[in-house]
């Protein structure tokens, strides 16, 4: 590895060259002061990338990865509430497109009263269920729409639950309780990402032991791997 360094104090930026020691991967940088940025330059490929500085504090500035994927209009999101009588089954079927565009997911749910929650994997549909859920774009300029396919149904019991939505043979990924009898409310959430399966039917169904209000919170981005 070599270098060499050149100040220029009209600018106030100093200019230096990084090569490999075969020389096959040149590349130059420029670090202004005045702006606190630094400025990478592939000489051979034109390559270009921006790192922004915190002027105060000297600090790399970025933002997290979730937040890229909203600026980029790959985020979506559904946020409701439902208002469940006691033995009530909230179902959510979620079909997974077949590519290696993967979905990248989180959820949270706050609950008046005891609430079972559970997420079933590979689920077979045997009646599709009442409504269609439009995912929103997290960015509202982009016009993009999610791969992704939902549908949702407030069932009378988990009998009439399991008669269109057969999870007998799916694997159960998640599960929980929410809040505690008629009068304790609770929130139960996930905000580490789940990728979830592609191809795959999920089942994202809660069980109302008492009756009560509960307000459900969707995120995700679809991301294909760079690598």
């Amino acid at each position: 590895m070599t270098d060499r360094g050149i100040k220029d104090p009209n600018r106030q930026t100093s200019m230096f060259g990084v090569s490999s020691t075969d020389g096959t991967t040149p590349v130059a940088a420029e670090i202004t002061a005045s702006t606190k940025r630094l400025r990478t330059d592939s000489l051979s490929g034109g390559e270009y990338d921006t790192f922004a500085q915190d002027a105060s504090t000297e600090a790399t500035t970025t933002i997290e990865y979730e937040h890229h994927e909203i600026h980029g209009g790959s985020h979506y999101f559904v946020q409701s509430y439902a208002d469940l009588a006691e033995d009530n089954v909230l179902d959510f079927t979620w079909q997974m497109p077949d590519t290696t565009k993967w979905i990248h997911w989180t959820w949270e749910v706050d609950t008046e009263a005891e609430f079972l929650w559970q997420v079933y994997e590979n689920v077979v549909a045997t009646n599709a269920l009442a409504n269609t859920v439009t995912p929103l774009n997290s960015n509202r300029n982009s016009t993009n729409t999610s791969a992704t396919t939902m549908k949702n149904e407030i069932q009378a019991n988990l009998a009439a639950a399991n008669t269109d939505t057969n999870v007998t043979g799916g694997t159960l990924i998640g599960s929980g309780i929410s809040g505690a009898g008629k009068k304790v409310s609770g929130t139960s959430e996930r905000h580490h990402e789940i990728i979830m399966d592609q191809a795959k039917l999920y089942c994202l169904r809660g069980t109302a032991t008492a009756a009560g209000y509960v307000n459900f919170d969707m995120h995700w981005y679809e991301h294909t791997d760079k690598n």
